[in-house]
């Protein structure tokens, strides 16, 4: 059983939390996967409210950067934001930063791999980010296949937990 199901097979969220708190991976970056926004939503609050960790709205606070650059550029932008401000708000005990309102991550224009960028973050600093979508037989969605930035990955080597 990989990483990743191992903890899908947890018995919550909490569950899922104390595993990789306790786990040292080379990528620490736990997604909490469903399709509901309004469970991403509850979950991050309860994740805010037992844990004290910072939350980072990726998609509002990356939107007001690209916007001052040029399209060709925002690639290359977006990856060094995301590294430097999730530095910026990481706490000094090592606690992970909550990463939410990652969609505009899936702008074609943007030339991304989400889940990649996410990881390779996750280096620098634990994360744990609620993910839109879905976790079945080690393909990891985003969104639906009707959504116009749907997009999967299999076998996507890091933990996570369906709600």
């Amino acid at each position: 059983m990989g990483k990743s199901a191992f903890l899908a097979d947890q018995a919550g969220m909490h569950d899922a939390i104390t595993i990789f708190l306790a786990t040292s991976t080379y990528y620490p970056c736990l997604l909490l996967v469903d399709l509901a926004v309004r469970k991403l939503e509850d979950a991050a609050n309860d994740l805010v409210s037992t844990y004290g960790w910072p939350c980072l709205s990726v998609g509002r606070e990356l939107g007001a950067t690209l916007l001052s650059e040029p399209p060709a550029r925002r690639p290359g932008a977006a990856r060094r934001w995301l590294e430097a401000r999730l530095r910026e708000v990481a706490p000094a005990n090592g606690s992970p930063v909550l990463c939410l309102d990652i969609d505009l991550l899936f702008e074609p224009t943007l030339r991304l791999d989400p889940l990649r960028l996410l990881r390779d973050a996750s280096r620098a600093t634990r994360i744990v980010v609620a993910w839109p979508g879905s976790y079945t037989d080690d393909v990891l969605a985003y969104a639906v296949p009707e959504h116009g930035h749907y997009r999967t990955w299999r076998r996507p080597d890091v933990p996570i937990t369906c709600l």
